[in-house]
């Protein structure tokens, strides 16, 4: 009976005492590891650098840069109303179509057209024309109301008139000018553009701002 207890305490102790891991396995687990690492410090991928797809890139190349915007031409034209016997004037364009006379002056018809006049071109019936004699200078400005009205036969130095039915000029009577003209700009090269301030009241009739002058022919 002696032998039989001896023999039991003798077999639990060669099996380490309960079961317990053998020293030998846990060093072989723990080896397998980085020394002082874990999942949790190990640094994230780096960010993907792969070309852009050959078509995308292609397309980015090629693709035509906004142009810009083209600036427009302006003509300025001045604001006008009221009418002139009964009929509305709204020129657009101011004429030189003469040479300078000795005193510096230089007379100019405002149209309702847009460009000069051909020579031997027949003025169609209701035209309309404002024509007024200027000191033809940078800056000069001249007296609407002192200058001389026609006269019979003498055209005088501002007048209107329209185109009758006949094909002939009919001047207004009863158009009588106040107000000032300003040459702002006074070209004298053939076709070049100068710049006209007007500021004139007849009646009713009101004509008002900016005008483009274009030099039809030589003033000089």
């Amino acid at each position: 009976m002696r032998v039989a207890v001896v023999s039991s305490l003798l077999l639990v102790a060669g099996c380490g005492g309960g079961g317990g891991k053998p020293a030998d396995t846990e060093n072989s687990l723990a080896s397998l590891e980085p020394s002082g690492s874990s999942s949790q410090d190990m640094p994230p991928p780096p960010e993907s650098t792969a070309s852009p797809h050959p078509a995308a890139a292609a397309s980015a190349a090629t693709a035509p840069a906004s142009a810009p915007a083209a600036h427009a031409v302006v003509h300025p034209t001045p604001s006008a109303n009221g009418t002139i016997e009964g009929k509305s004037f709204s020129p657009k364009l101011a004429l030189v179509a003469g040479a300078m006379q000795k005193d510096g002056r230089i007379l100019i018809s405002l149209t309702e057209g847009s460009d000069c006049v051909a020579p031997g071109d027949t003025a169609q019936p209701g035209t309309a024309s404002l024509t007024v004699t200027v000191p033809y200078k940078d800056g000069m400005k001249a007296d609407l109301s002192a200058m001389k009205r026609p006269n019979g036969k003498t055209a005088g130095e501002i007048a209107f008139s329209r185109v009758s039915d006949a094909g002939k000029a009919q001047v207004s009577t009863t158009f009588k000018a106040t107000g000032t003209v300003t040459m702002v700009s006074a070209p004298t090269d053939p076709n070049a553009f100068g710049r006209m301030r007007i500021d004139l009241q007849s009646g009713d009739y009101m004509l008002a701002g900016d005008l483009d002058v274009k030099v039809c022919t030589a003033s000089k």
